[in-house]
């Protein structure tokens, strides 16, 4: 398509992050068959250019997309959808959940690029390598994500002498 009008996902990065709440989807092998199937049931017609008329008949095939596939489209891009080839294009695009950071362990990274997936957090109570003292005495270390703070443990520094 000349017209990337179902690309959202550069915006949705931009304004939320990686961190997307989104179910993976893998589409099927026959897809096409399958959207096209549905499309000439409620539409009558399997031509790409054919768009979906009044509202409750758009409604009525997404609905029964979402049914089919067990994937729906999210309400923030549903007014995008306009015709047969825009509802394809999305059943046919597969959405990868994982992590970014996850990903580069499957990939094949050069040679001068090392990445530390498992890093440590200073703790006075844990690290007692230097008696519990961290290089950056007045620095506390804040854990503010959820799924962190299972994780790792926060710490607050004291602010005034000794800073032990």
């Amino acid at each position: 398509m000349k017209d990337r009008r179902l690309d959202f996902d550069a915006a949705s990065l931009a304004a939320r992050g990686y961190l997307r709440n989104q179910q993976p989807y893998n589409p099927p092998k026959d897809v096409e068959t399958q959207v096209l199937h549905l499309c000439e049931k409620t539409l009558n017609s399997t031509d790409p250019e054919t768009t979906f008329g009044d509202a409750a008949t758009k409604y009525k095939l997404l609905s029964d997309c979402s049914k089919k596939f067990k994937h729906r489209v999210p309400s923030s891009i549903m007014h995008k959808i306009n015709n047969i080839e825009e509802l394809m294009m999305f059943y046919k695009t597969p959405i990868d959940v994982a992590v970014p950071l996850d990903m580069m362990k499957t990939m094949d990274l050069p040679k001068n690029l090392h990445v530390i997936y498992n890093y440590n957090r200073f703790h006075p109570e844990t690290d007692t390598m230097f008696g519990g003292v961290s290089v950056f005495t007045k620095d506390s270390t804040i854990v503010s994500g959820l799924k962190t703070k299972k994780k790792y443990q926060g710490h607050t520094a004291r602010s005034t002498w000794p800073y032990q």
